[in-house]
C-alpha cells in the first residue's frame, strides 16, 4: 500500500518540475540585432552607425549585455571609433535600445568597407545572432581639388593602394601597357570612321593623350584612334579615376570603357562590359554609364549625369570614377554618385571577372547617328589620366 501512494506522488513532483521549465522558457524574450549601412556625408552632422537591439517582448527581469567592435575592411580609429566593453541594459517591460558608433569622416570617395559589432554575456534573454555589420559607403559629393580646367582627384587614399596608373606624361603612347586597334566595318555599331595607329589620330602632348577624329573632305571619309589594354592591363575591382575633356559635334562618339578579359572565348556581351564614360557630342551636358551582360540574349542597365549649363564636358576637364566591387557598380562625375548597378538587379557574375580598358572616339553609329553640316572637324578627346586604386 505504501507503494501505491508513492508513485502518483512522484508523478505530481516531476509534473510540476516541467510546468515550471516550459514557462520559464516561455517569458525569455528573444534578443535580435539590426545591420547598419552607414552613407558617408549623408547627414555631416551625425557620423555615426546605430544599430537597434530588439526583444521579442517585454520581460518582467533587467536584461544587459556587453558589445564590442571588431575590424573589417574599415579599421578602428581610422573609419569609426572602436569599442571594447560598452554595455546596454533594459528596464523591466523595455523591448528597443541603440548601439551607437561613432564613424571617422573622411573627405576621400572610397570603397564600401565594414566593420563587425559583437555582442556577449547575454543575460535574461536568447541572442540568436550575436554578430551585427555595418557598412561604410560614400553616396555624395566629396571635396575635390578643383584647377582652372576641371577636377583633378588626389593620387592616394587611404586604406588603397594605387595599382596602375597613366598619367600621359612620355613623349608617345606606351605600347607595354596599350594596343592600338585598328580597322573599319562599322564594330557592330554601323559606325563610320576607320581607326588607325598613326600619330594623326593618337598622339601626346603636354601630359596628355589626344585621339583624334579626322574627315576626309574629298572622300567623306573619317579616321580615329581607338586603344586598348586588352592582355597588358586588366583588373577584377577596385576604384577607377579618369580624368578627360571631351569633344562635341554631331555624330561624335567618345567612349571610356571596359570589356571583360574572356571576350575571345565567351564573346560579347557574355564577356560583360563596363561603360565609364559616354557621351554623345550632340549633348554637350550629359553622360552615360551603363552595364552590359548576357541573361537570354543581350542586356544593359543605364544611367545619365547631366551638369548644369553653361557648364558642359567639352570645355574643361571633368573626372569619371568607376567604383567597383564584387556586388556592385557605381558611377561618378566630379566626385557626385549618379548610378549604381547592384547584384540582385542583373546577373553579375560576368562583373566577378577581370576585364580590359578600352578608349575610343566613334563618328557615326546606331546612336549618335551620323554627321551633319553642324559638325566641326577635327574633333579631339584629351585624357589626362586614368588611375587604377584597390
Amino acid at each position: 500500500m505504501k507503494s501505491i501512494y508513492l508513485l502518483p506522488f512522484i508523478l505530481l513532483v516531476q509534473g510540476n518540475v516541467l510546468s515550471s521549465c516550459k514557462k520559464d522558457s516561455a517569458t525569455t524574450p528573444n534578443l535580435t540585432l539590426s545591420e547598419n549601412v552607414y552613407i558617408a556625408g549623408a547627414n555631416p552632422t551625425q557620423h555615426k552607425a546605430v544599430i537597434t537591439v530588439s526583444l521579442s517582448a517585454a520581460s518582467g527581469s533587467q536584461v544587459s549585455l556587453t558589445y564590442s567592435t571588431l575590424d573589417g575592411s574599415a579599421k578602428a580609429g581610422q573609419d569609426f571609433e572602436g569599442v571594447t566593453d560598452g554595455t546596454i541594459t533594459f528596464s523591466p517591460g523595455e523591448t528597443s535600445k541603440t548601439i551607437e558608433i561613432p564613424i571617422i569622416p573622411e573627405e576621400n570617395l572610397e570603397l564600401d568597407e565594414n566593420f563587425k559589432v559583437n555582442i556577449s554575456n547575454v543575460k535574461n534573454a536568447k541572442a540568436t545572432l550575436s554578430t551585427s555589420t555595418v557598412t561604410i559607403t560614400n553616396d555624395n559629393a566629396y571635396t575635390a581639388e578643383l584647377a582652372a580646367d576641371g577636377y583633378i582627384t588626389p593620387t592616394t587614399y587611404p586604406g588603397m593602394e594605387l595599382l596602375w596608373a597613366d598619367e600621359f606624361d612620355e613623349t608617345g603612347l606606351n605600347t607595354t601597357w596599350w594596343n592600338y586597334e585598328t580597322g573599319g566595318g562599322g564594330w557592330g555599331n554601323h559606325e563610320l570612321e576607320f581607326y588607325t595607329n598613326s600619330t594623326d589620330n593618337v598622339f601626346i602632348e603636354n601630359g596628355h593623350l589626344n585621339i583624334k577624329a579626322l574627315k576626309n573632305p574629298v572622300a567623306e571619309t573619317y579616321t580615329s584612334g581607338r586603344i586598348t589594354t586588352k592582355g597588358k592591363k586588366e583588373f577584377t575591382y577596385g576604384r577607377i579615376d579618369i580624368r578627360a575633356k571631351l569633344p562635341q559635334g554631331q555624330g561624335i562618339w567618345p567612349a571610356l570603357w571596359m570589356l571583360g578579359a574572356n571576350i575571345s572565348e565567351v564573346s560579347w556581351p557574355a564577356c560583360g562590359e563596363i561603360d565609364i564614360m559616354e557621351f554623345l557630342g550632340n549633348d554637350l551636358t550629359k553622360v552615360y554609364g551603363s552595364a552590359h551582360y548576357d541573361d537570354g540574349g543581350h542586356q544593359f542597365k543605364t544611367g545619365s549625369y547631366a551638369l548644369v549649363a553653361p557648364d558642359n564636358y567639352s570645355t574643361k576637364f571633368h573626372v569619371f570614377t568607376l567604383m567597383w566591387q564584387e556586388n556592385s557598380i557605381r558611377y561618378y562625375v566630379d566626385y557626385h554618385k549618379y548610378y549604381e548597378v547592384i547584384q540582385n538587379a542583373i546577373k553579375f557574375g560576368t562583373f566577378r571577372k577581370p576585364q580590359f580598358f578600352i578608349f575610343n572616339l566613334a563618328v557615326g553609329g546606331d546612336w549618335p547617328g551620323s554627321p551633319n553640316g553642324t559638325t566641326v572637324f577635327p574633333q579631339t578627346l584629351v585624357v589626362d589620366y586614368i588611375r587604377v586604386f584597390q
